[in-house]
């Protein structure tokens, strides 16, 4: 039988590569500031409601414990194979095309959803911080208004970010960074007022509930919730082709993040729950906020947390929205997607991933907030697979040896135990949206399954010209940059690559 032809790497990219300009500073700016996003401002009354300081902080604890585990795997894995395509590339590693191509179409739906979240939450932000902007309603769709003014907000926000990172990754990293700062120092500001003011006789009882097993089914309700508080640090992964600093520095900027939204997230429930009785907070729409006006009998610092949060909604979005751009990129790179998809721009920008995500953006801002608990249901089942796709090729690329220039501590034995935790993630955040919609078809699994064949669809009709490329040239081309000795060392011993075949002899 005659080989199957090689590809070469599409025009779109070929002499031109992503620019490699991004700091360890602005990892970690890029990590925390998707991690600690918009959701400690509207959820924190519900946990400490349920299972009260003591047990809300506890279960973000051992919430901030098992991410961390996975963060590890993460930075190791960024080090061995640093490329555009973050999960999509490792997932190349396990099972070839079928795998890349499925794992590749899972992130862009986990991407393009959050950045409709984000879109849509923002709408609602400045409708609080600016009474009467949110205008008339257009429309009432999946239990919620839709607003004319918070439709224009998200959009508006949606162009502008956009433009942003059209601009090129140093300035856009460079921004995120500033404004990382900027929330950080404000963070300081808020938490150190609310420990001047606290009342420790506020924190009674730490864990509520009238018999012992009442506040453990307390404190699980809340443990399960955890893993979306701390969802995002993984968009570094599929930054990290672009990085301008050592591989070593990048992953321990991961891991600082992940550490960072711990402390933030405890002190934060402590800080808070103290300033006013818990009756009081958990009755507040915004009690990350609203604490502050009934404390301090005024609105000043309660306007500064929603500040705080308004910049934390568009840190988040600018992470998420480079994080999906370079995976449209890596799809159209790698033969997976049309080749368009892959287009770079003068500045090094994946123009083409940045238009994509924008577009949808701005066509899913119009479903309004009655899609918010959804998207966060579906991104988090999502996290929970690819981090258990990421877990398991660490395992695989380590049977030969190699060191990476960040190495996860604990050997096989952490890895292992955060496989098992991602698949407690995915499972949790797949059955629960069935319980929550008294036996119905939960809208999670509608959008799952739709998008899902829509990828079957589009693999089938074009898994001729994905067949053309051989295994070899495929990894040649999602791979980019990261098969290029760095000079930290990246990896001190490669893996050579497997002998040319054509993709299709994996199915």
């Amino acid at each position: 039988m005659t080989a199957a032809p090689v590809a070469t790497a599409p025009p779109a990219v070929a002499g031109r590569g992503l620019a490699r300009s991004i700091s360890a500073p602005q990892y970690f700016a890029l990590a925390f500031g998707s991690v600690v996003g918009v959701a400690w401002i509207v959820i924190l009354g519900d946990i400490v409601g349920k299972a009260g300081p003591g047990g809300a902080a506890l279960a973000l604890a051992i919430g901030g414990v098992a991410i961390l585990l996975v963060a590890f795997c993460y930075a190791e894995m960024a080090a061995r194979l640093p490329a555009a395509g973050g999960e999509m590339v490792y997932a190349h590693e396990l099972g070839g095309a079928p795998a890349a191509y499925a794992t590749g179409w899972t992130m862009a739906l986990i991407y393009t959803a959050a950045c409709a979240f984000e879109a849509i939450s923002v709408g609602q932000l400045f409708g609080l911080l600016f009474p009467g902007i949110e205008g008339p309603v257009l429309y009432r769709l999946l239990g919620a208004d839709v607003h004319l003014g918070g439709v224009l907000c998200g959009a508006g926000c949606a162009l502008a970010l956009a433009v942003l990172n059209a601009a090129g990754t140093r300035g856009t990293a460079r921004a995120q960074a500033w404004v990382t700062c900027v929330r950080i120092a404000l963070m300081l500001a808020f938490l150190g007022v609310a420990i001047a003011w606290a009342d420790p006789a506020n924190l009674r009882p730490l864990v509520p509930g009238a018999t012992a097993p009442a506040q453990v089914a307390a404190f699980l309700s809340v443990l399960g919730t955890a893993p979306f508080w701390f969802a995002g640090f993984n968009v570094t992964a599929t930054a990290s082709e672009e990085a301008g600093t050592s591989m070593r520095s990048a992953g321990r900027a991961i891991v600082v993040a992940v550490v960072g939204a711990a402390i933030f997230y405890i002190t934060l429930v402590f800080a808070i729950t103290a300033l006013v009785p818990r009756g009081v907070l958990t009755g507040l729409a915004l009690p990350a906020a609203q604490a502050f006006e009934i404390a301090l009998g005024g609105p000043g610092v309660a306007r500064l947390v929603m500040i705080t949060a308004v910049l934390g909604n568009l840190t988040a979005w600018n992470a998420l929205l480079m994080a999906g751009s370079r995976v449209f990129f890596a799809l159209g790179r790698a033969r997976l997607s049309p080749p368009g998809f892959a287009r770079i721009n003068g500045r090094g920008t994946p123009i083409a991933g940045v238009l994509l995500v924008t577009a949808a953006t701005l066509v899913a801002l119009p479903l309004g907030r009655g899609f918010v608990l959804p998207i966060v249901n579906l991104t988090s089942a999502c996290f929970g697979v690819v981090y258990v796709v990421t877990c398991v090729a660490l395992l695989r690329l380590r049977r030969d040896g190699s060191r990476a220039a960040f190495t996860a501590p604990g050997g096989t034995p952490l890895v292992v135990t955060a496989a098992i935790a991602s698949l407690a993630i995915a499972a949790v955040a797949l059955v629960q949206p069935w319980f929550a919609s008294a036996g119905a078809v939960p809208p999670e699994w509608l959008t799952l399954g739709g998008w899902l064949l829509l990828a079957t669809l589009l693999w089938l009709a074009g898994r001729r010209s994905f067949a053309a490329v051989t295994d070899a040239e495929r990894r040649r081309l999602l791979h980019g940059d990261a098969d290029r000795a760095t000079s930290d060392g990246a990896i001190s011993r490669r893996r050579p690559a497997p002998p040319a075949r054509p993709d299709h002899a994996h199915r």
